[in-house]
């Protein structure tokens, strides 16, 4: 048994067959094939079988993938830390980001950390809010940017930085509106209008429930991708949306989108820089939490930050 095994059948089982498995690996199709028939052998039990054109996994394949994850990922933490201890300065550090703090906020950061070691390898997954959280509580990030961490998530928060949530819409105001009223709309009129929403598990869309609920409003919706879709679709006259100051300070300053007075608005939401209470912070992730928090323009150190991170 290999790692080149246990590697290759976690692909498949990613990827949901062989001929995906053969593509993300670039080796031939025999090649995975052969590999997760070597481990059946080894094992003495099927792991996969086939289904249609593809394959799914037996009971048995589950809980050997399932164990294998768990595995390589702590082995994998290990080499990290070795490598990180011996020359903290040329380790990894792996960071989870929602989008819109990735893009407006971190990667200023992780410049400022990589002029400081520039032999040092820097590992960024951008998401969803719940992606994210979930990548801090398998052990998948060092550190995380994002809003305030889920009650039940063992979480150590660094740091803190501002991020407001405002109202946006196109510039020359909603087409329904009264001419005085072009960035005051009424609450009926923000209720016929189409509220421009991103995906389930954003944070964003979380406060944007949130705010509708407490304004008692049921507008119309349009769900999009990402934030730059969100910022698009509002300048094309689609409709509002409650979103970063930071991520629409361009369209603002350029005139093509407005804030729009709205009640409970703006939203205070500051970005958390949030580290792991199950897991010690290597060299390398400790050398970068402490680039972001000295850097002028990045977070200031909670009371449990500078005891974490001392000088």
């Amino acid at each position: 048994m290999t790692l080149t095994q246990l590697r290759t059948i976690l692909v498949v089982a990613d990827a949901g067959s062989v001929r995906g498995a053969s593509a993300r690996l670039r080796v031939s199709q025999p090649a995975v094939s052969g590999a997760v028939a070597s481990l059946e052998r080894e094992l003495g039990v099927e792991l996969v079988e086939r289904d249609g054109r593809g394959l799914r996994f037996t009971p048995a394949g589950r809980a050997f993938v399932a164990s294998v994850r768990a595995g390589l990922s702590l082995m994998d933490r290990g080499i990290r830390e070795a490598r990180s201890i011996e020359e903290p300065g040329r380790g990894t550090v792996r960071i989870s980001a929602v989008t819109t703090a990735a893009e407006r906020m971190l990667l200023p950061l992780i410049s400022d950390f990589r002029h400081q070691y520039p032999q040092a390898d820097v590992v960024v997954q951008v998401g969803n809010r719940t992606s994210v959280w979930e990548a801090l509580g398998a052990g998948d990030a060092d550190l995380v940017v994002a809003g305030r961490p889920p009650p039940a998530l063992r979480a150590r928060t660094l740091g803190r930085a501002d991020n407001r949530l405002v109202v946006v819409g196109p510039a020359a105001g909603l087409p329904h509106a009264a001419p005085s009223d072009r960035t005051r709309p009424k609450l009926v009129v923000l209720g016929a209008t189409t509220w421009l929403l991103r995906e389930e598990g954003s944070g964003t869309r979380e406060a944007t429930d949130e705010l509708l609920d407490q304004l008692g409003l049921n507008p119309p919706r349009m769900i999009l991708g990402s934030n730059g879709a969100v910022q698009q679709a509002a300048i094309a006259g689609l409709g509002v949306a409650l979103i970063s100051i930071d991520a629409v300070a361009g369209a603002l300053a350029a005139g093509w989108l407005a804030i729009y007075e709205c009640r409970g608005t703006p939203l205070d939401r500051p970005w958390h820089l949030v580290a792991s209470g199950a897991h010690t912070l290597t060299p390398t992730a400790r050398l970068a939490a402490q680039a972001m928090l000295a850097s002028e323009d990045g977070f200031v150190a909670t009371a449990e930050g500078r005891r974490f991170l001392p000088g």
